[in-house]
């Protein structure tokens, strides 16, 4: 028998605190949200509006560098899971560019202890 609060993730999340923006076409709405965790399928993300699940959506993902900032666009996504403060959205393809994650997350931890 299964934990009711068992983990079922198959994907190693990365920890990444970094903004991001949330667009529904269908309703017209587009909400900037706090990324929080990250994988190849999917992210979580803290905002105060959150979105039914089912709710298809398109994603900006915004990386501040100190020099300069990359925008990851056009990633699509569906709404899975909203909680308190929150909610899931996996990805409609995995996430190509997911190796940046990892990579800045490394750098970025370099540059606080240098």
């Amino acid at each position: 028998m299964v934990p009711q609060f068992a983990d079922r993730r198959q994907c190693t999340r990365t920890h990444f605190m970094t903004m991001a923006l949330i667009r529904v076409e269908l309703e017209d709405l587009e909400v900037q949200a706090d990324l929080q965790d990250i994988s190849i399928t999917g992210m979580y993300v803290g905002l105060e509006k959150s979105l039914s699940p089912g709710t298809i959506c398109s994603i900006q993902i915004f990386i501040k560098g100190k020099h300069s900032d990359l925008i990851l666009d056009d990633i699509e996504g569906e709404v899975v899971r909203e909680g308190e403060g929150g909610m899931a959205i996996r990805f409609t393809s995995n996430m190509e560019w997911f190796v940046l994650f990892t990579i800045y997350s490394q750098y970025a931890r370099n540059r606080l202890h240098a």
